[in-house]
């Protein structure tokens, strides 16, 4: 199974980071989502439009294309005015809608010479600064090579400061085609006003005023080059701390790595496989974070990814999360630790478990690798949502089945004792899972939506943080102790009083009930003889626990 998802790993298509090829095809959606990012002052997006063509036979006279930026100081808000606008044209907005700063991009595809007209909404956006490049015919056959490098080194069109700011931009139409053009503009972030959080929409409004029958959705083809980028650095300017957050929380996981094993050399104490298991989470944790960082540190000074860098982090994202889930899988069940063999229901669970979370994790490498445009963007994030919810869900099972077990043991076996302080570990190992599942995927995704667009960084801090004091806290209740309940060998509850008297027979937990007899009478087993008629059961004498016992003779094992 391992070796499949590598192959997909390497096969998979790498997208350009924050250089955006945008590809859609016979799409008629009403609107679509490019692109979301911050800018801070000096940012620029250069949006370079290389072939847009619509289906001429279902125009009307109303058809409306064009394209929309609106700018909000957080991600909440952002994703407000996504659902809000997608329910209409996104050109017809209510008084509400028009309070936020954004600006319109109406394509004029009838006249003799097309046009964008530039509409600026708010105080924020009044003075937006808006260039294009008046671009030559070129071949069809290398406009994608040619425009290319038009973007990264264009030759604009500037304009003074006190010159009227540009409220149309001329388009060409491509081999004398009515309905087939090409464009480009820039978008300047001149002020502290006007920097946010942007995002920009294509909207496809079609037939607004043509009769109901007449009404159809427009397949639309788009070829575009989006470059967004804040002065010498691509990434989003809630992104830009993450190089140097993921180094430094590689560098805690390893050192934290290097003391367990310090702690498991030096135990005098029995130390399970799972153990080492939880040393192998820990380092490939901090690979996975190494790796990531340095896949943002391209991203930043390239605006792309290293291919090698971005396989590797894929890889030990896959060992990570499926290393995680197995972890506590066994901790919940108790696995090395009271039991060497798992349940009929426990390895269903796992067999469950663990391509779920497979899902989960090739869902999200989905979403890192494919545009926000694509149209099977949001069904892959659902799915991650979904599946992600389910591999959470999984993991408690286990724990509550072990808790009901204890309860149920410490009322019947006699044990109560041991049976209670296992519980209490278990109790709070659930806890812990329950907040972490908690921190993790709600605190997180509101500290998200709530924190200003220059600070998106302080969710990372937060997840980390979250994940790392789970670690420590799994790391100190079941670390190799001989005083640790979970870990240590049950005694009788009566014995309790001569507990020193009862010296493990092995380190094995499968015999973790043998211990050597007791000297108190009652209680020693002996070599019983036939001739003796002291030797005799005697079933009346019943224990407290509901045991028969043996009155014993004087010769014993």
């Amino acid at each position: 199974m391992f070796s499949c998802l590598c192959v997909f790993v390497f096969l998979f298509p790498f997208a350009n980071g924050r250089i955006h090829n945008l590809n859609i095809i016979d799409d008629n959606r009403q609107q679509i989502l490019l692109s979301t990012f911050g800018f801070l002052r000096g940012g620029t997006m250069n949006f370079n439009v290389t072939d847009f063509t619509y289906d001429k036979a279902g125009v009307g006279k109303g058809s409306m294309f064009g394209f929309s930026i609106a700018k909000a100081k957080t991600s909440g808000i952002a994703e407000y005015l996504q659902s809000h606008s997608s329910r209409s044209c996104g050109f017809y907005q209510s008084e509400e809608a028009n309070e936020i700063p954004h600006a319109y991009f109406q394509i004029d595809h009838k006249s003799e010479k097309p046009k964008i007209t530039i509409i600026r909404y708010s105080v924020d956006f009044d003075l937006l600064d808006i260039e294009y490049e008046t671009q030559t015919n070129l071949d069809p056959s290398n406009t994608n090579q040619t425009l290319k490098s038009n973007v990264t080194t264009p030759s604009v069109k500037k304009f003074e400061k006190n010159e009227t700011l540009i409220n149309e931009i001329p388009m060409q139409r491509i081999g004398g085609a009515q309905h087939r053009f090409r464009f480009q503009f820039q978008v300047i972030v001149r002020r502290k006003s006007e920097e946010g959080l942007y995002n920009l929409y294509f909207h496809n409004c079609f037939n607004t005023t043509d009769s109901h029958l007449n009404q159809r959705p427009l397949n639309i083809n788009l070829t575009a080059i989006l470059i967004e980028r804040n002065l010498d650095n691509y990434l989003s300017a809630g992104e830009m701390p993450l190089p140097v957050l993921y180094f430094t929380w590689a560098v805690i996981y390893f050192l934290s790595g290097f003391y367990w094993i310090f702690v498991l050399k030096t135990s005098k104490h029995p130390v399970y496989k799972i153990h080492y298991l939880m040393l192998f989470l820990v380092l490939t944790k901090a690979l996975s974070l190494i790796f990531h960082g340095v896949n943002h540190h391209y991203i930043a000074s390239k605006g792309r990814h290293e291919e090698a860098w971005a396989i590797l982090f894929y890889i030990t994202h896959v060992l990570r999360g499926l290393l995680l889930i197995v972890a506590i899988l066994l901790v919940g069940t108790g696995f090395t630790f009271i039991k060497h063999v798992l349940s009929e229901r426990e390895r269903k669970l796992f067999i469950i478990a663990i391509p779920l979370q497979i899902l989960a994790i090739v869902a999200q490498i989905f979403l890192e690798e494919k545009e926000e445009s694509d149209v099977v963007y949001v069904t892959w994030r659902q799915i991650c949502f979904i599946v992600d919810l389910l591999c959470c869900g999984a993991i408690i099972f286990p724990i509550v089945w072990s808790i009901r077990h204890l309860e149920q043991s410490a009322r019947t076996d006699g044990k109560a004792l041991s049976s209670l302080s296992k519980l209490k570990i278990f109790r709070q190992f659930y806890v812990m899972i329950v907040f972490y599942i908690y921190l993790t995927r709600i605190v997180v995704y509101i500290v998200k939506l709530t924190v200003p667009f220059r600070f998106e960084w302080l969710e990372v801090i937060f997840f980390e943080l979250t994940t790392f004091v789970f670690f420590v806290f799994t790391a100190y209740k079941f670390q190799p102790a001989i005083n640790n309940p979970y870990l240590a060998l049950a005694q009788d509850s009566d014995d309790e009083i001569d507990a020193e008297m009862d010296i493990p027979l092995t380190q094995n937990p499968v015999f973790e009930q043998v211990t050597k007899v007791n000297q108190k009478p009652k209680r020693t087993l002996t070599k019983l003889s036939p001739t003796d008629p002291s030797d005799l059961i005697t079933p009346d004498e019943d224990d407290e626990d509901g045991y028969h016992h043996i009155r014993l003779s004087t010769s014993h094992v």
